[in-house]
C-alpha cells in the first residue's frame, strides 16, 4: 500500500512538472490541472517537499479562491521552498484572507520568502500591509526592499502619504526609492508630502527632501526656492543642484538673488557654476561697435563677416566707446546680411540711442513686403514688422517719450507677439500671426531706411547711434536687462 502511495504521488508530481513546461495545455483527464483545491491537502501534507511545492504551484495556476485555506498554512511549512511557492500563489490568487499571514511571513528567515511575501501583499492591495512593507522596505536583502517598495507603490492610498514621506528621513532607504513609492500616490499628494519635510527640525531630513524635489522639475520650483534661504549650508547647495535640472528665468533670477547674500563659499561656487553652465550670456551674432572710429566701414566685431558701409556718418564718443552721429541721408548700409536668417527665426535687435529730433529709424531691415524697423515716432520708442505683403502691420509702442538722453532700445520677435524695451524693461507688446515667414527682400541699415518702410517711416535718425546688436533668438526680459546693465 505504502508502494502505492508513492506512485501516485510520483504520477501527480510528474503531471504538475509537465504542467510547468507546457503551460497546463494538453494534460490528460484526472492529471493536477484537473483536480479540485480540496483534492490538494493530502499533497500538502506529503513528506515530500516537490510534491508540496508542486501543489502549492498548481493551486495559485488554479486561481481559486477557496485555496487561500489550503495555502496560508503552507506559509509556515518547514521548507522555505514550499513557503516561498504557497506566498506566490496567494499571490496570483489575490485573496484578502491572506494578508495577516503574508504579513507574519515578511519576518521569515529566507529572504526569497519575505521577497515572495511582499509580492503578494502588492497584488493583494490591502492597506493593512501598509506598516509591515514599510519595515521590508528596509531590508537587509534588496530583493525584499525591492519587492517591498513595489508593493507600497501599489496601495495607492493617499492616507498614507506621510507614512511615506517618513522614508525620506531614513538613511537606510534611498532617496530614488522613497520618492518612487510616494509618487505612486499622485504628484500633488506626494510633492506635497515632500515639501512638509522641508521643515523638519533634522538638516538630514530637509537634506533628503531637497534630493527628493528634483524629480518634480518645474513642480518644484517654488519649494527648493525656499530650499535655498535654509539655515543649513548642505541643503542651500542641494537646492542650487536641483534647480539645475529645470532651466527657467524665474531659476536663474532666484539663484542671482541668492548669489548676492551666500555666505558659504561653496555654495557660492556652486551658484556661480550653474549660472555659467545653465545661463551662458546670450551672443550676438553680428555686433557693431563702432569703437574704431572708422568713418567708411562698420566692422561687425563678431567676426562673421556682416560689415556696412558708413554713409555720411561720423565718429564720436559713444555710450561705450566710439559711436556714430546720424543726421539727413545719413546711415550705415549693411546689405543682405546673409549670415542673419530672418525667415522663421526668433530674434533680438537694439541699440544705444540718443535722439536731437523725435523720429528717425535706428535699425531697419527689409521693406513693406516683409521687414521690421527699430525707431522713434513722435517722441515715443517703436518696434513693428510686416510679415507678408498683404497682412497687417504689427506696432508695438512705447508710453514714455524717450528724451534726448542715452536710451537703450531693444525689439523682440517672439513665435506670437513682438517686444518692445526701453531701458531693459519691458515697455509694449503686440499679438502677431507667428515669426517672419520669409528673409526680406530689401537690406539692412543702421541710422535711416533705404527702401520703403515695413511700418511708418523711413527718416534718418538725428542723433547718436552706439553698440547695435542682432541676436537670432528672443531674449527674455533679465537678459536684455543685462544688455542695458552692462553699459
Amino acid at each position: 500500500m505504502k508502494r502505492q502511495i508513492r506512485i501516485v504521488r510520483t504520477v501527480v508530481l510528474v503531471s504538475g512538472l509537465l504542467s510547468s513546461v507546457f503551460g497546463g495545455q494538453g494534460m490528460a483527464a484526472g492529471g493536477a490541472a484537473a483536480l479540485r483545491p480540496r483534492d490538494y491537502s493530502t499533497d500538502l501534507a506529503s513528506p515530500v517537499a516537490a510534491v508540496r511545492v508542486q501543489a502549492a504551484v498548481d493551486l495559485g495556476r488554479g486561481g481559486d479562491k477557496a485555496a487561500t485555506t489550503l495555502l496560508t498554512p503552507a506559509l509556515k511549512d518547514r521548507e522555505p521552498a514550499v513557503r516561498r511557492e504557497a506566498a506566490k500563489a496567494l499571490g496570483a490568487i489575490k485573496d484578502a484572507r491572506a494578508v495577516p499571514a503574508l504579513i507574519e511571513v515578511l519576518r521569515d528567515d529566507d529572504a526569497n520568502v519575505r521577497m515572495y511575501a511582499a509580492y503578494a501583499l502588492g497584488e493583494i492591495k490591502d492597506v493593512r500591509a501598509a506598516d509591515e512593507l514599510l519595515g521590508a522596505v528596509r531590508d537587509a536583502q534588496w530583493c525584499v526592499r525591492d519587492q517591498a517598495a513595489w508593493a507600497l507603490r501599489e496601495l495607492r492610498d493617499p492616507s498614507l502619504a506621510e507614512k511615506y514621506a517618513a522614508l525620506l528621513q531614513d538613511e537606510r532607504v534611498e532617496v530614488a526609492t522613497a520618492t518612487w513609492i510616494l509618487r505612486g500616490l499622485g504628484d500633488g499628494v506626494a510633492l506635497k508630502a515632500v515639501t512638509a519635510l522641508l521643515r523638519a527640525p533634522q538638516p538630514a531630513a530637509r537634506l533628503r527632501a531637497v534630493r527628493a524635489l528634483r524629480e518634480w522639475k518645474a513642480a518644484s520650483l517654488e519649494p527648493l526656492f525656499a530650499a535655498l534661504d535654509d539655515p543649513e549650508a548642505s541643503v542651500r547647495q542641494s537646492a542650487v543642484e536641483a534647480l539645475a535640472k529645470t532651466p527657467a528665468p524665474q531659476v536663474k533670477q532666484a539663484l542671482t538673488a541668492r548669489l548676492a547674500g551666500e555666505p558659504n563659499a561653496a555654495v557660492q561656487a556652486a551658484i556661480e557654476r550653474l549660472l555659467q553652465e545653465s545661463y551662458p550670456p546670450a551672443e550676438p551674432a553680428a555686433w557693431w561697435s563702432f569703437d574704431d572710429q572708422n568713418s567708411q566701414t562698420a566692422r561687425d566685431v563678431t567676426g562673421r563677416g556682416s560689415d556696412g558701409e558708413i554713409r555720411r556718418c561720423t565718429p564720436v564718443p559713444g555710450q561705450v566707446g566710439a559711436a556714430l552721429k546720424f543726421g539727413q541721408g545719413a546711415c550705415v548700409s549693411l546689405g543682405k546680411v546673409p549670415k542673419l536668417p530672418m525667415a522663421h527665426q526668433p530674434m533680438t535687435v537694439m541699440a544705444w540711442v540718443k535722439a536731437d529730433a523725435d523720429r528717425g529709424v535706428v535699425v531697419a531691415r527689409g521693406g513693406a513686403f516683409c521687414g521690421y524697423s527699430l525707431y522713434l515716432l513722435d517722441g515715443v520708442a517703436k518696434f513693428g514688422i510686416h510679415r507678408v505683403q498683404d497682412g497687417p502691420t504689427h506696432i508695438a509702442v512705447g508710453r514714455e517719450p524717450v528724451g534726448r538722453d542715452w536710451v537703450h532700445l531693444a525689439g523682440v520677435i517672439r513665435s506670437d507677439r513682438i517686444e518692445l524695451y526701453v531701458n531693459g524693461k519691458l515697455a509694449a507688446q503686440t499679438k502677431t500671426e507667428g515669426l517672419m515667414p520669409g528673409n526680406a527682400g530689401q537690406g539692412m541699415e543702421i541710422g535711416g531706411d533705404l527702401g520703403n518702410s515695413p511700418v511708418e517711416t523711413t527718416n534718418s535718425l538725428n542723433g547718436i547711434i552706439d553698440e547695435v546688436k542682432v541676436f537670432l533668438s528672443a531674449l527674455s526680459e533679465e537678459e536684455i536687462a543685462e544688455q542695458w546693465t552692462k553699459h
